[in-house]
Formats: C-alpha cells, structure tokens, sequence
C-alpha cells in the first residue's frame, strides 16, 4: 500500500511539473511594464526581438511570450519562421485563440489561402471574444473577395517613368587639366537633361513580368560646349521572374537594349547590350545582387588607323552589390564591386579594369519625405596594348577615376519629387591628356504617369 502511494505522488509529482512548465508564467501586469512592449510599441523590431528573448529565458513556455516573439518575426519580414512558432504553440495549446488567428494572417501574407482559410474559420466558430470572431470573420469575407478576382487577368497598363532638369558642368568637353596638351579651351557650361523611358508588361502574372520599353536621353549645352551634345535613342526588353532555391526566394532578371546614340546631329554609336541578374537575401535584412553585363558596340568613325584607334568591339563585366538595411528598412548602406573588360577592333581600346563604389541611403529625421543620398567610387582601368597617336605625350595609359557623390530627394507625391545633387570626378593617369577633373551640380524633377 505504502509502495502504492509512492508511485502515484511520483507519477502526480513530474505530471505537475511538465504541466508547470507549459503554464503561462509570466503575469499581464509584469508584461506590460516589461521594456519588451516598450520597445515592441515604438517599432524598433530588432531590439524588441532580443529582450522578448530575454524574458523566455526566464518564461520559456509562455505562449503570450512567444506570440509576440512571432509577431516579431513578422514585423522583421521573416514569416516562414513566425509560422513555425505559431505551430509550436499551437501543439502545446490547441485551444489559443490569439496564435490561431495571427496563423491565419501569416498564412495569407506567403498566399497560401487554403492553410489560412482553415485557422480563419476554427477561430470563427471557438472563440469565446466577440472581437476574435469578428476579425476572423473579416478577414475570411476579405480572403473570399481575393479568391473570387484571383483567377481574373490583371490589367496591363502603359506608364511612364521620366526626368528632366539642368546642371552645372565645370569641364563638359573633356579637356585635360594641362591645357596645352588640347587645342580646346576649357569652359564650364549649363547642362539640360531630359530622360523618358514609356514602357508596357507583355507578360504580367504572379511571379513573371516581361516589359517592353523606349528608352530616350538627351543633354543638351550651352554656347561654348554645344559639341558634347547628345543624344540616345532606343528600345528595351526588361523580364523579371521570381523562383525559390529551396526556400530562398530569388529573383532573376534580363533585358536586352538597343540604342542609337547622336553627338550633336551626327551618328555616333550604335550599342547592344545584354544584363542578366540575380537578387536574394542570404542573411535577415540583407539584399545580395549579382549581375553581368555584356555589350556590342559600333562607332560610326574608327579614326585614322583602325588598327589602333578603332572603338568597336565588345565590353563586358560582372559584380555584385551588397545591401544593409536597419530595421526600418528605409535606411540602406550598399557596397558594389564589380571586374570589367573591353575588347576592341583598334589596340588603344584594349582594357582590363575594376571598379568599386559604397553608399548610403537614409531619410532625414529632421525634414519630412526627404531623402539623402551618398556615394563614393573609384574604378581603374589598364590599356596593355595603348599606343599614344600625339608627339605631345606618349606614355602609357591606365586610368585612375575617383567619383562623389550627394543628393537630396524631396517626395512631394508618390509618382512627383525634386533632387539637387552634386557630383565630383577626378581622373589621374600616367598620360596627361586623361588627367582631367569635373564638376557637376543642378538639380531634376523625377515623375512617374
């Protein structure tokens, strides 16, 4: 009998225990003053993630804890793994109301309807709280609506995606800082751009778009720098699908361009050019873009001996630019390296080179819908087979150019905003007729119809 007794106070004892260990722990008045909700509420999710760790230490099983640790995860775009803790508490409480509901609407936010259609209704028909049921019943009335227009053709539209503005440009001609080695003067000017793009979706369905695009450029000068006028004339294909590796979404891009190019009224390249890409995200709040670029290019004159100073030919490269983004997600820090070449039918042309550039993005807390912009870049380029055709300097060629870069972009609608910017180009190399620096500095509107 005694020995009876000790089995069951023992088998009591470690059912209490587990049951303990399941409880909801923590108290709502110990939660609501806790610095997680302070945090939580001023929407500074990444920090909010780490001190609601900090009390499941101490509460591991608490299932208001780990809903809001999967509301969390949400508000960090990281849905896969909120489910995954809403399921977790779901298998230790069935019955909780609250983490069926969240389920739900992270089900419709990945589109799988069905799953979230199920957690929907169980919350419709079970809860206890007049408001549970009725959000439910919303939301199943919203995700009916999208069922019913899900399998009607999405409505292709025209857009246009323009700028337009004026700038001062220090050197527009290009003349070298050793004005005796030009027979041009150096003269500063005003630069007027217009940029149109018009495009069209050929394709347009869940995770596939296909577009066809014209693409238009003009900069214009003034008296003094009229022959760096130009202008750029052309089509483009542009296509983007979206695949998973696995459960890694990734986007792939290519586009094709063809443009016809006018220094003053004359011809004076014709270019080709081929860019595939890949976009995905290795690591939360990150953006990794690989791409390559390949293009044929025609110049309308191939100089005096073609052999040396022809440009046609090809130039190709490839690169990645890696992307940071604080918990906000509208402040951004990049960083762009990418290796280049030309191949070219005269020798001169002839390059091997590289590039790198680093950034950053960032509203200003101060001035409302305003944006800054800053980057810096420096790229080298090395001619192995360059030959100088002037008596005034023959040294060799490899190119040295420093860029900088500021701007500052004010939304004024969703498809209108203004940019002044400032932009610095610095060039050094070992033949002085490539040694040359740049101002640039004006300001643009930026508009979408």
């Amino acid at each position: 009998m005694r020995k009876s007794f000790w089995v069951v106070l023992l088998f009591a004892t470690v059912f209490f225990i587990g049951a303990a260990s399941f409880a909801r722990e923590i108290s709502t008045k110990e939660f609501l003053v806790s610095s997680f909700v302070k945090t939580f509420r001023n929407k500074k999710y990444e920090k909010a993630l780490k001190e609601c760790d900090a009390l499941l230490k101490k509460y591991p099983n608490d299932p208001l804890l780990l809903r809001y640790r999967a509301l969390t995860l949400e508000k960090l775009h990281q849905v896969t793994r909120a489910i995954q803790l809403y399921r977790q508490i779901l298998a230790a409480y069935p019955g909780d109301i609250p983490a069926r509901l969240f389920l739900g609407l992270a089900y419709i936010k990945l589109e799988e309807y069905e799953k979230a259609r199920r957690e929907l209704r169980f919350v419709s028909r079970k809860a206890s709280s007049a408001e549970y049921r009725h959000w439910a019943e919303a939301q199943l009335n919203r995700l009916r609506e999208n069922i019913r227009t899900a399998g009607k053709p999405v409505k292709k539209k025209a857009y246009v995606i323009g700028k337009g503005g004026v700038a001062y440009d220090s050197n527009p001609l290009l003349v070298p800082n050793n004005g005796n080695l030009s027979s041009r003067n150096k003269a500063d000017a005003a630069r007027f751009m217009v940029e149109l793009n018009a495009g069209y979706p050929l394709w347009l369905k869940r995770n596939f778009r296909a577009d066809i695009l014209y693409i238009g450029e003009a900069y214009l000068h003034t008296e003094g720098a009229r022959d760096a006028d130009f202008t750029s004339q052309g089509i483009a294909f542009d296509s983007k699908r979206r695949v998973f590796a696995g459960k890694r979404s990734v986007l792939l891009g290519g586009r094709y361009d063809f443009r016809a190019n006018l220094l003053k009224t004359n011809l004076f390249s014709i270019v080709n050019r081929f860019y595939a890409s890949a976009d995905t995200s290795f690591f939360p709040k990150t953006q990794t873009h690989f791409y390559g670029r390949f293009g044929i290019l025609e110049y309308a004159s191939d100089g005096a001996n073609p052999a040396i100073s022809s440009r046609d030919g090809i130039r190709g490269g490839m690169g990645l630019t890696q992307y940071f983004y604080k918990s906000n997600f509208k402040t951004f820090f990049f960083i762009k390296g990418e290796g280049n070449f030309d191949r070219t039918r005269g020798d001169n042309f002839d390059r091997w080179g590289a590039l790198t550039r680093a950034g950053a993005h960032m509203p200003l807390v101060f001035v409302k819908k305003t944006d800054l912009d800053l980057s810096g870049g420096f790229s080298w380029g090395s001619y192995p087979n360059f030959q100088s055709l002037s008596a005034l300097d023959t040294r060799t060629r490899e190119d040295h150019v420093w860029d900088l870069y500021a701007g500052v972009t004010r939304h004024w609608k969703p498809n209108f905003a203004s940019r002044l910017f400032y932009r610095f180009i610095g060039s050094e190399n070992d033949n002085d007729f490539f040694d040359r620096t740049r101002h640039i500095a004006g300001g643009k509107v930026i508009f979408s119809l």
